[in-house]
């Protein structure tokens, strides 16, 4: 008789590639622990976006896709903020902008390399379509670096940063 294999069980919160699931979770411990309410209640949202997106039929695999719901919380706790400003609330604006920085620090350490290394990486693109003779604008170098197999395709650097600075290179 053939040995019963048991399927691996993987939990949904799990990011297959990404190292900042078991990072976030260690973070929210350490923010019980030291009852920091504004830390653990941007970490609990976060783990809670995370675990949703990784019910659903592309789950989260890259760091890439974790800064996109890292923004997409940043921008609804901006317009938060904005609105718990208009309604004079000081209280809840201290309270979501003391999360909007948590959330900050996050996405500074999940950043897809330095400035540096970014602008090193366009002018390598840039010199190297000047050398194929190819025409050099905002349009071409940004497919080249963040399209189908550029060297930023899976970086998690924000796409309006690259293009603002390929725009000052060109």
């Amino acid at each position: 008789m053939a040995a019963f294999r048991q399927p691996t069980w993987r939990p949904a919160w799990m990011c297959l590639r990404c190292s900042y699931s078991t990072t976030m979770r260690n973070d929210m411990k350490t923010a019980m622990k030291a009852k920091d309410k504004s830390r653990l209640d941007a970490l609990r949202g976060l783990i809670s976006d995370v675990t949703n997106a990784a019910k659903t039929s592309k789950p989260i695999t890259t760091d890439s896709q974790m800064v996109g719901i890292i923004r997409k919380r940043i921008k609804n706790s901006e317009s938060a903020v904005a609105e718990f400003q208009a309604a004079k609330r000081d209280d809840l604006t201290a309270q979501e902008s003391a999360q909007l920085d948590v959330l900050n620090e996050y996405i500074r350490d999940l950043k897809g390399g330095r400035e540096e290394d970014i602008i090193m990486t366009i002018q390598d693109v840039i010199g190297k379509m000047k050398t194929e003779k190819k025409t050099v604008n905002q349009g071409s170098v940004m497919k080249a670096l963040v399209g189908l197999g550029g060297p930023l395709e899976e970086s998690p650097a924000d796409k309006s940063d690259v293009a603002r600075l390929v725009g000052g290179m060109i």
